[in-house]
């Protein structure tokens, strides 16, 4: 799952500027406040050191279910921000600001 989603993060990183601005409110799949949240917390999952490979798995496949997303789900809607470079770059900026409010110190 979390190459998945990373892979997915990466092309639509990467597909951003040469997307031109198009439909103003493509469908995620979830509202900007799931997928910015759910995308915080897998972030907090993955950087944790106390957590081995196991419990990293548990970790992210709880955040999902807490969320009620799947990783499908946060594949899709990555892909989908890429028709949208402006509201992707604002939901960065949303998960990057979440992400260091969290852990201000690894930042």
């Amino acid at each position: 799952m979390r190459i998945r989603t990373a892979a997915a993060l990466a092309v639509m990183l990467v597909a951003l500027p040469a997307c031109p601005a198009s439909d103003p409110h493509v469908d995620l799949g979830m509202t900007d406040t799931t997928f910015v949240r759910t995308m915080v917390r897998l972030h907090a999952v993955a950087v944790d050191s106390q957590l081995d490979s196991v419990a990293r798995d548990s970790a992210r496949r709880m955040v999902l279910r807490d969320m009620k997303v799947t990783a499908e789900q946060l594949d899709t809607a990555a892909m989908r921000l890429a028709r949208e470079p402006t509201r992707a770059e604002s939901l960065w900026t949303r998960i990057d600001r979440a992400t260091k409010a969290r852990n201000p110190a690894s930042h």
